[in-house]
């Protein structure tokens, strides 16, 4: 799990897909689903940014020497991961906030 390859190359191929996926929702009219599936990415990348950190850290303390790159690059897609977890709830709540005005202003025009 701490080859670089996998490590870095999942995260990687998440945030091409969030990408892609924020691209379409921008060109749809179906924004709020893929909105759902926007949160699901990015919580995927948390995840498993943070369950690579964790197979670092009950690694054996040699390892560091033995992986090619600095094991502090792996905070990155879980930071990463984590903002956009963020992003996309506040984007969710926004929303929610936004239909219910609509409701009452419907229902009071």
């Amino acid at each position: 799990m701490l080859n670089g390859y996998f490590a870095f190359g999942v995260p990687l191929f998440l945030i091409l897909l969030y990408l892609i996926v924020e691209w379409i929702r921008k060109k749809s009219h179906i924004q709020y689903y893929l909105g759902f599936i926007l949160l699901l990415i990015a919580s995927f990348l948390t995840v498993f940014s943070f369950q690579v950190l964790q197979e670092f850290w009950s690694a054996d303390t040699h390892l560091e020497l033995q992986l090619g790159y600095s094991p502090e690059i792996l905070w990155l897609p879980l930071i990463m991961g984590l903002l956009l977890v963020v992003l996309n709830c506040w984007r969710g709540i926004r929303r929610i906030y936004q239909f219910q005005q609509e409701r009452k202003e419907h229902h009071t025009g």
